[in-house]
Formats: C-alpha cells, sequence, structure tokens
C-alpha cells in the first residue's frame, strides 16, 4: 500500500508547496495559458497540474520540474546554494 505523503508532511513542507504551486499558477496566468495547456506542455495531466498549483506535496519531483521547465524558470534552481555545502 503507498503511503499518503500529506499524513508525513511536515507544516513548513505544506506550506513551501502551497507557496510553489502559487507560483506556477502566477506564472502560468501571466503567460495567459490554460491549465491544460501548461499540462500538455510539461506531459502531465491535467489533476496533476490542478493538484500541483493547490500546493499538494505528494506531486513528483519530476512533475515539478517538467512543470517549471515548461515556464522557463528552472534555471532559477541552479542558484539554490546550500551554506553548509558551501562550507566543505
Amino acid at each position: 500500500m503507498r503511503r499518503n505523503e500529506t499524513d508525513f508532511a511536515t507544516p513548513a513542507t505544506s506550506k513551501a508547496a502551497g507557496h510553489l504551486g502559487g507560483l506556477v499558477r502566477q506564472a502560468r496566468l501571466a503567460r495567459s495559458w490554460t491549465q491544460q495547456g501548461l499540462a500538455e506542455r510539461a506531459r502531465i495531466s491535467l489533476a496533476t497540474l490542478k493538484r500541483m498549483e493547490g500546493g499538494a506535496v505528494e506531486v513528483s519531483l519530476g512533475g515539478w520540474l517538467a512543470v517549471f521547465e515548461s515556464l522557463g524558470l528552472l534555471p532559477l534552481f541552479s542558484a539554490l546554494r546550500d551554506p553548509a555545502s558551501a562550507a566543505l
């Protein structure tokens, strides 16, 4: 049986997923794309995109990355840095 990721999400994780979902929605609307259009571009189902925009934590990382790539936002992830790793 699959585990329900929502049951294991911390409040911080849920908040981050909600924030990312909002960013996806804003970016989609800024491009005047429909949910169906973005889902097709990202090669995911419409239901998955709707869950993402709603801040669902159970959507796969691959799905999130495909959407960010379709929106042209994937390069933003390369700017992420971990100060602890940099100290090594």
